[in-house]
Order: C-alpha cells, then structure tokens, then sequence
C-alpha cells in the first residue's frame, strides 16, 4: 500500500510539472499496460494522430506503454486515472473483472464465433450495457477495441482432445472463470503476475499459458513453449477509457472530439488484431512451435465438457445479462 501510495504521488507530481502554461497545447496522457509495437500501442498511435490533427493544436497526446507513467503498477495506473493525473486508458476486459466480475461474460466458452460479430455485440446493446459497469468506478468508457480469442500453449504436447490437457499445469489470469474452465477440462489451473510468466514457463515452474495469439508472439513465448493449440475458446476485448474527474471538464465539443478519435482508433486497432490472426500462426511455426488448429468438430467436444460450466456461470453472471450477449450473437449472424 505504501509504494502504491508512493508510486501514485511521484506520478501525479511528474504529470502536473508537464501541465500547460496559457497558449500552449494542453498534453493529454494515455495509458496501457502492454509494449510499444503491440495493437494497443498501434490504436494509441492512431488516436495520437487523429486528437492532434483535429484539434489544431489544442491538444497534444502523450503515448505511455507498459504503464510508464504508473511505473508499470496496474493499481496505480488505474488510480492516477480516478484521480486525472492521466487523462485515457486501454485496459483489457479480463483485468476489468477486479472492478466489475461481469466482465467475465466476455470469457464465457465460445460465446463470440469470430471477429466479426464480437464487435456488432460490442458495438451493440450488450456492450454498451457492459460498457456502463465503469460508470461507477471513477471511468467514462468511450470505445471497444480487441485483445483477441485466447488459445493455449504448453512444452509437453498437442492439445487436440481435454484429455490432452491432464495435469497440465497451466498459467491463468486470477479470474474464477479461467481457473474454472481449466479445472473442468482436468488440468490444474494456477495464476501469476503476468510478468513471472515468461520465466515460469522457462524454468518449467508451469507447463503453459493462455492468451491471444498477439501478447503469444510479442511475449517471445515461442521461445519456451513448443505447442499452440488454435481453439478461440475465449475472447478478450479491451476498453478505451477517460477518466470521469478530467472528462467532467470537458466541453461538450471536446469530448465528441476525444469520443469520436477513440472510437476510430479501436476500429483500426481490430483491424490490427483481425490481420495479426491471420499471419502470426504461420510467425509462430517459423519460430519454431507446431501449431494445431481445432476443427469445428473437436471444438464440439470440448464445449460440451464445459456446458456445465457456461451454465454455471450464467447463473453467477445473472440469466438475463448473459442472454443479451447470446441474442447479440444471434442478431449480428443474421
């Protein structure tokens, strides 16, 4: 608590020396905990150019991967936030659970068939109703982008069958849904920081990890997993965010012109990510790892060993929270 505090007062203090005398451009500052070059950083560079451009010269965007400004600490990022020291955020839907556990919907088994009609839902009813859980966390959500469908990777074999997955210890993000999903299909599910992942899997600590196919790549996990199994069984979509004490004093004017650059930055952002699916499998084969991808029919096996734990949270979720998502899903493929 105490280097949090520290941590969040040394931040505040470097933000508010960089403020803005009269005439200048005012520095706005975005925030993500992911590395330079990644889809979050290409949204954010895209954003950059829009504000800068189409405020002309009233504001100057200020770029900080892996949470710089917040010495890569998530809880202080998220605090200098609430508190206006940083001005937006990108944050992913499975870090967004510690604020809201109804964020895990977006985690349930094969909910999101593809790209495409995870963002009618987001862009849709469902989303905008997830979107408003922030509302009440010092946040104002302004757009969805894409992290992307999680696959699995592990060092001992190809996964093709849940038997496959039998005491495979596996790295996942502290959410009571993953480790739930894991422990059905009878592996045995454990969760670290995500920066200990790297070495856990390089000493054998943990056999294996999850995550879309992206952070699989730029994380260099192709250097200390041999398998990846393509199997799309989750989705992670990531917030742009402001924070609500400095976006309460904006004009109406400026915050269409923030909203608007947020909202084309995401949509560019999943491009990104739609086109990154499309050619990192074949990245990760040349580095060196063999790729198996799920047929629709060895897919089936695996939802129907995990029904009972889509239904068990269905229920935790709230029937009728989830069943908006379901019917987005059903709209958007009509």
């Amino acid at each position: 608590m105490k280097l949090s505090k520290l941590l969040l007062s040394s931040a505040i203090a470097v933000a508010m020396a960089g403020m803005p005398i009269l005439g200048q451009a005012k520095t706005v500052h975005v925030s993500y905990n992911v590395a330079e070059g990644s889809s979050w950083d290409k949204g954010a560079q895209n954003f950059k150019e829009l504000v800068e451009k189409r405020s002309d010269g009233k504001y100057t965007v200020s770029l900080h991967p892996n949470a710089s400004m917040a010495g890569g600490n998530d809880r202080v990022e998220l605090e200098m936030v609430q508190g206006g020291a940083i001005q937006f955020l990108i944050k992913s839907t499975t870090w967004l659970t510690g604020l809201d556990p109804k964020f895990q919907v977006l985690g349930l088994p094969w909910l999101f068939p593809d790209h495409d009609t995870a963002n009618r839902v987001m862009d849709g009813e469902a989303g905008a109703a997830l979107m408003k859980t922030v509302d009440s966390k010092g946040l104002v959500g302004l757009a969805w982008g894409v992290n992307g469908f999680r696959q699995v990777t592990n060092s001992r074999q190809a996964i093709m069958q849940p038997k496959d997955l039998k005491d495979l210890k596996v790295r996942v993000p502290g959410i009571p849904l993953y480790l739930s999903i894991f422990k059905a299909l009878g592996a045995n599910p454990t969760t670290m920081s995500f920066s200990e992942v790297f070495t856990a899997l390089q000493t054998k600590t943990v056999d294996g990890q999850e995550n879309p196919m992206s952070l699989i790549w730029s994380s260099h996990f192709y250097d200390v997993q041999k398998h990846m199994t393509i199997w799309n069984y989750s989705y992670d979509a990531v917030l742009f965010a402001s924070g609500g004490m400095f976006w309460n004093t904006l004009s109406p004017e400026d915050q269409a012109l923030f909203r608007d650059a947020a909202k084309e930055a995401m949509a560019f952002e999943r491009q990104v990510v739609a086109q990154e699916d499309q050619t990192l499998p074949q990245k990760l084969k040349d580095a060196g790892m063999t790729i198996t991808v799920l047929t629709p029919e060895q897919q089936d096996v695996f939802k129907k060993a995990l029904q009972p734990t889509y239904d068990e949270y269905k229920g935790k979720l709230g029937k009728d929270f989830v069943e908006l998502f379901e019917n987005g899903v059903k709209d958007a493929r009509q």
